[in-house]
């Protein structure tokens, strides 16, 4: 019941008290002090009576008002069932121009928290939105308008963190989910700032996040992937640290090659905490990568986080057991390849789009990523089934291979600069 229609009880009951009282007087006029006496009390009375109902409506009405405001039945965050329509998404914004893209994201999550977040139900599904398209971000954060990105990212972090709090105040009991969810956003955010500007020192943000409290599997996975990404460069930096190579990148064959000259200079203090950040964050991937269930685009993801921590954990902390880095790698190729296809044949557009491209630079640069470090420890090369395809005597052949021979027109940087080096190493092999 609204305070409008609740106005407008008032004002009829009020009418009627009154002609009753007008009626009553005409019917049963004051004819002595006793009678004025009983007159009086009767209507302080009604009045007094009245006021309560007013106060018992009003009070009725506010405790209304706020468990329709805060009650969570229904949300998307707590269906355990719930999975991410990629395909939909990508079908949505389907811009070329990575720019368009962008601002078509930001202001589709603009307008859901600042006019389409008015219950805690409506702002915990556009939370789960956020989540949906915060595998797109990393895209618009290594590009040109990197600057621009961040800005818009902290405005718009600035506008959930108020909408949350002004929840918050009118009712926290129920609101655990949301607290939670909004500090995973915060933290993914964070992360994906501090990396896109080459800053490895990375925040424990994500560690305050109480992440057995998420229910739903897609949150999970995000935050179980990004926890096990704050381990890796968590590990990394105490890497470019130690062994001082805070300028190189250590998965480029010259970064590479140098981290593997100078693994025995490792302080025993350095190895130890080194052990316990590489072993999280495979763990957390594990982990992450139970959560998706099969995703096929979330097991591209996990599957090459988790191939470049084991690769440093056995490059690091070598053992007579079978190499496992190389198949997790061939694993995140096939699904990102897989994810590829399915993108193509299922979105019908004459241009690739900003985010297909970035899904296709996915699949380039774990292929890449695979040439680098076999290279770099001078191992056969091996397609994605483990079978050799160049035998290291046969290293020049690679030049010919397309990922490192057709150019690349995309706009993602990095992979230009991967098979540029790739070809200057190989035509300098002997």
């Amino acid at each position: 019941m609204t305070r409008v229609r609740l106005l407008y009880l008032y004002i009829i009951v009020g009418i009627i008290m009154t002609i009753s009282l007008y009626l009553s007087l005409q019917i049963y006029p004051i004819e002595n002090t006793a009678d004025k006496v009983i007159f009086i009390v009767t209507v302080v009375s009604i009045v007094i009576s009245f006021f309560a109902f007013i106060i018992a409506m009003n009070t009725y009405v506010s405790i209304d008002s706020v468990n329709r405001v805060t009650q969570m039945n229904g949300s998307v965050l707590e269906n355990e069932d719930y999975v991410t329509s990629m395909i939909g998404l990508l079908d949505e914004y389907d811009m070329a121009d990575p720019k368009e893209a962008r601002d078509a994201i930001f202001d589709e999550l603009e307008k859901r928290f600042t006019k389409e977040s008015k219950t805690a139900l409506e702002f915990a599904n556009n939370l789960q939105y956020f989540i949906d398209v915060i595998v797109f971000f990393p895209a618009f954060f290594t590009n040109e308008d990197r600057d621009s990105n961040v800005k818009e990212m902290k405005k718009l972090l600035n506008t959930i963190e108020k909408k949350k709090q002004s929840l918050m105040a009118i009712s926290s009991g129920n609101l655990t989910l949301i607290e939670e969810t909004v500090k995973l956003i915060v933290s993914v955010m964070e992360y994906q700032n501090l990396v896109s500007a080459h800053n490895y020192n990375v925040e424990s943000s994500i560690l305050k996040v109480r992440g057995n409290m998420l229910k739903n599997s897609v949150t999970q996975t995000v935050y179980f992937n990004y926890l096990g990404l704050y381990y890796n460069k968590k590990a990394m930096s105490l890497l470019r640290k130690s062994l001082k190579l805070e300028n190189e990148d250590l998965l480029s064959i010259k970064g590479l090659i140098l981290l593997n000259q100078n693994i025995d200079k490792l302080m025993e203090e350095d190895l130890e905490l080194l052990s316990i950040y590489l072993n999280e964050s495979k763990k957390h991937f594990q982990i992450a990568l139970e959560k998706s269930n099969q995703d096929v685009m979330w097991e591209g993801f996990i599957r090459y986080n988790e191939a470049r921590t084991t690769f440093y954990l056995e490059t690091i902390f070598p053992t007579n057991e079978e190499i496992q880095w190389k198949k997790m790698m061939d694993k995140a190729i096939v699904a990102r390849k897989k994810m590829n296809l399915i993108i193509k044949d299922t979105i019908k557009n004459n241009n690739v789009s900003f985010l297909q491209e970035h899904f296709l630079y996915q699949e380039y640069i774990a292929r890449l990523v695979k040439f680098n470090l076999l290279l770099a420890m001078q191992e056969d090369i091996t397609d994605t089934r483990g079978n050799v395809k160049y035998p290291v005597s046969e290293y020049k052949k690679l030049l010919e291979e397309e990922f490192i021979k057709e150019p690349y027109d995309g706009p993602f940087g990095k992979v230009r600069d991967y098979k540029v080096e790739a070809r200057e190493y190989l035509v300098d092999w002997e």
